[in-house]
């Protein structure tokens, strides 16, 4: 038997509208595929399953170091980058997010 997983809804906030909601909801996905280690894969799990709420997650120490080591070698990542990868990535993320909808993200238009 597979766990329950929350949706999306769950991460509906003030200041977040749907699209965003389902892109923290992906992102969590993902992370409990264990792509970035096994601490942020038991942290979105822990989400995933309603277990524990996002904002109660950020705020354990092993989860939120785990969060600043994972965020800044991206940006390393992405500022090592050359300008021309980083533009065709942009591009990328753009034409993703508008083939799944999110046209508008950010803007509350789908």
């Amino acid at each position: 038997m597979s766990e329950r997983e929350v949706g999306y809804e769950e991460f509906l906030a003030p200041g977040r509208d749907r699209e965003q909601a389902r892109v923290v909801h992906q992102a969590l996905q993902h992370l409990a595929k264990g792509g970035a280690g096994a601490v942020l894969q038991e942290m979105a799990r822990e989400v995933l399953s309603g277990r524990v709420g996002l904002r109660e997650a950020v705020r354990v120490g092993a989860y939120s170091d785990a969060l600043g080591e994972h965020a800044h070698l991206a940006r390393r990542a992405w500022e090592d980058m050359p300008e021309e990868e980083r533009e065709r990535r942009r591009a990328e993320a753009r034409s993703a997010l508008d083939a799944e909808g999110y046209g508008g993200a950010g803007t509350g238009q789908r």
